[in-house]
């Protein structure tokens, strides 16, 4: 008999503790602060967000990819520039495709395409010798060795290798 009574006595402090059954104040406010915030979030509305500065709803604006009806509100990418008068000499023709100002244009049978040719080393005569203390990172290996020009100083100014370099370089005296 007493085990029953001990039972009986757990389930009077368990029905005391869960209350009556129904929500608590605190639960309620718990469920109108969530069902509020659903409800903005899904709806879109700014309640709880910072507003945008004047400088970032100009910047919106000036940037945004479509207007208020899904139109687009970007400008097309050729109509702010401004070509100028040009005329392209004979056999060249003045062509505007995908191109904002167009450009002179002439098949390579009719205008021979200007090529690199490779020159003789020194061919210009303005390749020098290193200086005499250059590093031994400026020498480097068969084709890849360091190539030093002749400077083109300014009056008053003369080739100088500082300590260091690998070629001269213009210096006051």
């Amino acid at each position: 008999g007493s085990h029953f009574g001990s039972s009986r006595r757990i389930d009077r402090s368990n029905r005391a503790a869960l209350g009556s059954g129904r929500p608590s104040d605190a639960m309620k406010a718990v469920v109108a602060i969530v069902l509020f915030w659903a409800a903005t979030e899904c709806s879109g509305v700014k309640v709880l967000r910072r507003r945008d500065t004047p400088e970032e709803q100009r910047l919106d604006m000036e940037y945004r990819a479509e207007d208020s009806f899904g139109k687009t509100a970007l400008t097309p990418a050729c109509a702010k520039v401004e070509c100028g008068e040009y005329s392209c000499p004979t056999p060249f023709e003045l062509k505007k495709d995908a191109t904002c100002c167009g450009y002179c244009w002439a098949p390579d049978h009719v205008v021979a395409a200007d090529r690199h040719v490779v020159t003789a080393f020194n061919a210009t005569g303005n390749v020098i010798e290193q200086c005499e203390e250059a590093p031994s990172t400026c020498k480097g290996s068969g084709a890849n060795v360091g190539r030093c020009f002749k400077p083109s100083c300014r009056n008053g100014d003369v080739p100088n290798c500082s300590p260091g370099s690998c070629c001269p370089m213009c210096t006051t005296r």
